[in-house]
């Protein structure tokens, strides 16, 4: 029996977002703010990329808190720490904290943090832009409205009850803003979803309080490349959606990366 996906074409997938957008128009449908996730594999499962690592929490806060310390010893022997990262002067809450894991995240090493989008078509280029023998995943999460939160840095990130999703903060160099101009409106449209270290061990779609807010549609994979043409019409390609660092940061990722055998 022929295998059946969801998305095929560009219809199938503008049918699906429009559905679901349909589905929360206020005081009739749903309440909800959907997010957008896209993997590339239908074998990849919604955990963040720290717990790929670990089995249990113990581990996962283990090599969590490693990970950021070498980070910051780092960060703190280059003569210009602001390449890398922007701190505030103010210790009266937890944005610190929140801006060494993020910065951790946008430099592709792996933390709590999972990515997500409020641009379906960003994630649909995720999903479709390698393996493209495999089928793709392109995930929609109804979050619950109580889990958003504008103003996350007065929220320890430590905190083992936390579950939450904000807008992601991102600081990059003057260097680089001429590029991160062009690619204001992805980055503008990133989030993250953020749980404690036990959590975050279990796929997001196999804990049961958020099990029905997820919804999973498969790519044939032989319409890969037919999608990421599609994409191109919007100007989403390999250029304008990933920021290109210099050889300076990209040795502190590789020797971080290289001691924990982090991919």
């Amino acid at each position: 029996m022929k295998e059946q996906f969801d998305i095929n074409n560009k219809d199938d997938f503008e049918r699906i977002v429009n559905d679901i957008r349909n589905g929360r128009i206020p005081f009739i449908g749903e309440q909800y703010q959907e997010l957008y996730r896209g993997q590339s594999k239908d074998s990849y499962v919604l955990k963040p990329g720290i717990s790929r690592y670990v089995k249990t929490k113990e581990e996962l806060n283990k090599l969590e808190a490693e990970i950021i310390s070498d980070f910051k010893k780092m960060v703190n022997k280059s003569p210009n720490t602001t390449k890398y990262i922007q701190l505030t002067d103010f210790d009266n809450d937890f944005e610190n904290d929140w801006r060494w894991i993020e910065q951790i995240q946008h430099f592709r090493i792996p933390t709590r943090l999972l990515d997500w989008t409020i641009d379906p078509k960003i994630a649909l280029f995720f999903a479709v832009e390698s393996n493209q023998t495999e089928v793709g995943q392109f995930w929609i999460f109804k979050s619950p409205l109580n889990w958003s939160c504008d103003e996350h840095f007065g929220i320890d990130p430590f905190d083992k009850n936390i579950d939450l999703i904000s807008n992601s903060s991102f600081y990059v160099e003057d260097d680089f803003k001429d590029k991160i101009a062009e690619q204001r409106r992805s980055f503008q449209s990133g989030k993250f979803t953020f749980q404690n270290s036990e959590k975050s061990i279990e796929p997001m779609e196999n804990q049961n309080h958020l099990r029905d807010k997820m919804l999973k549609y498969t790519i044939n994979p032989s319409s890969k490349q037919n999608l990421l043409d599609y994409l191109l019409d919007f100007n989403i390609n390999e250029d304008t959606v990933y920021v290109r660092y210099d050889d300076e940061i990209e040795t502190l990722i590789g020797e971080l990366k290289e001691k924990y055998n982090l991919k």
